[in-house]
């Protein structure tokens, strides 16, 4: 019965060497080997590891995946003094396990540590900048994203080198302003959409004035070329007359005076007229004696 306590024990001493001392690290973790809670050695690959049983050496497993983190809502100081509320979030992995281990322990406290971090950095570089800085109505004048990549380099190496944290990127997540600050903003903002659209409606202007004198110019000079074509054509009109006039009067000058007379009748004698002419005018003489036929 002794014989077989001591074989009992022997055999649950053995399993429990050798569950403890072969460790299975999978391929979205890191497994850091402590002696006696000091780390000594890091298991990067996925697969079957080997070390001394417990309690000489412990596992202790990290996530290797891209950690999530959204930083909380703070207020800041802008250089112009005015107020901020701000939030980002922030994307960041393990860089060097066994200082993670040592600095900050576990992900809890790097979120902690690291949100403190960015809300510091993230306080000065807003202090270096003014509101117009952020909220503008002109393409590419707002200065969020140079602000938050210079915030993302000072804390990628600070997180380095303090967590054996890599930071891949900090972002703004919300802007806003403190409530009793927004009828002042919502003021800036209209007086300067106002300033635009002033602008804006100048240039418009400016630009219908230039097309306005531009089409008034062309009006003027395809008149003044449609005026001289005009007077070409009536003046080669005349002219041909005249010539058509000179060979009616050479073929036969009598019927000619006779035709233009009566063209003159025509012209201005009607029912309402009243004429008064003297007995040797030219006119008077075919209304008081017809011309003869030939």
């Amino acid at each position: 019965m002794k014989r077989l306590l001591v074989v009992l024990g022997a055999l649950i001493i053995a399993v429990y060497i050798i569950s403890t001392a072969f460790v299975a690290v999978d391929e979205t973790e890191v497994a850091v080997i402590t002696l006696f809670g000091k780390p000594v050695r890091v298991v990067q690959d996925a697969g079957l590891a080997v070390k001394w049983p417990d309690p000489i050496q412990t596992t202790i497993r990290l996530d290797k995946r891209l950690q999530h983190l959204d930083s909380n809502l703070g207020e800041f100081l802008t250089r112009d003094k005015k107020n901020l509320v701000a939030s980002s979030f922030m994307l960041w992995r393990i860089a060097d396990p066994e200082k993670f281990i040592r600095s900050v322990k576990d992900i809890s406290n790097a979120n902690r540590r690291l949100s403190d971090l960015v809300g510091s950095e993230l306080g000065v570089a807003i202090a270096g900048y003014q509101l117009t800085d952020f909220l503008t109505t002109e393409e590419g004048g707002s200065k969020i994203p140079a602000i938050f990549e210079d915030v993302t380099g000072i804390c990628q190496q600070h997180a380095v080198e303090e967590f054996g944290v890599d930071l891949v990127a900090v972002r703004l997540r919300r802007l806003g302003f403190p409530s009793q600050n927004l009828r002042s903003v919502y003021e800036r903002m209209r007086a300067e959409r106002e300033r635009m659209a002033k602008k804006y409606r100048a240039e418009g202007d400016e630009e219908a004035s230039k097309i306005r004198s531009q089409t008034d110019k062309e009006v003027r000079e395809l008149l003044a070329d449609a005026y001289r074509e005009a007077q070409i054509t009536r003046g080669r009109g005349e002219a041909e007359a005249m010539r058509i006039y000179a060979e009616a009067l050479k073929k036969d000058p009598k019927y000619y005076k006779l035709t233009r007379t009566l063209e003159a009748y025509r012209k201005f004698i009607d029912d309402k007229t009243t004429l008064i002419l003297s007995s040797k005018s030219p006119l008077f003489k075919y209304l008081e004696q017809p011309p003869e036929g030939n």
